[in-house]
């Protein structure tokens, strides 16, 4: 299962582009900031594209898959470490079709489930430290949010989507495995048919 768990972790976290070292004991010098500091000057932003994807775009057709880019930026005076496990364990995508929740895939929701339960994150040492430098926004990470009709490499949180408008937030913890949630911008996109 833990295997399993770890795949399907490394196909929906991919590499990024952002300064990173394995985590090990952090530096008395990058835990300065409490974690309600680091909450406070690291902002996150998501967009449905960007780098490592095409361009964001705010319509998409029924089918296309549909990718987040999550961008962090350092608002303070000085060089912090944040903590990069994968999307699985970090990320809480909400999405709306025409104001109601969609539900995740079903085995999207079984496995971060079973992630939560047996500790993954903690038990498999995924993370890693990203360094955020002052006043530079750096892309962290990447999700697909929808997969593609025609795809089967694709994990995505949900089944491709059919036609509508679309409200879309993600909730993001700093911390390695646990701790609190941090709201992200809104984003809004049509699917058209």
């Amino acid at each position: 299962m833990r295997i399993a768990a770890l795949v399907i972790l490394m196909m929906l976290s991919g590499v990024t582009q952002a300064d990173r070292s394995d985590c090990g004991p952090m530096k008395a010098t990058q835990q300065s900031n409490s974690a309600s500091g680091q909450r406070r000057q690291i902002k996150i932003s998501i967009a449905t594209g960007g780098e490592p994807y095409p361009p964001a775009k705010d319509t998409y057709r029924v089918g296309e898959r549909v990718p987040v880019v999550i961008t962090m930026t350092n608002t303070g005076s000085e060089p912090v470490y944040i903590c990069e496990t994968g999307t699985l364990y970090e990320d809480r995508p909400q999405l709306l079709k025409d104001g109601k929740p969609v539900p995740y895939m079903s085995f999207q929701q079984s496995t971060m489930q079973a992630a939560e339960r047996d500790k993954t994150c903690d038990e498999d040492n995924l993370p890693q430290q990203i360094l955020l430098r002052p006043n530079q926004p750096t892309v962290v990470d990447w999700f697909i949010l929808s997969k593609a009709a025609a795809s089967f490499n694709d994990v995505g949180w949900y089944e491709p989507l059919q036609p509508g408008k679309y409200t879309f937030s993600d909730q993001r913890r700093l911390s390695c495995c646990d701790g609190p949630l941090i709201n992200t911008n809104t984003i809004e996109f049509v699917v058209a048919p």
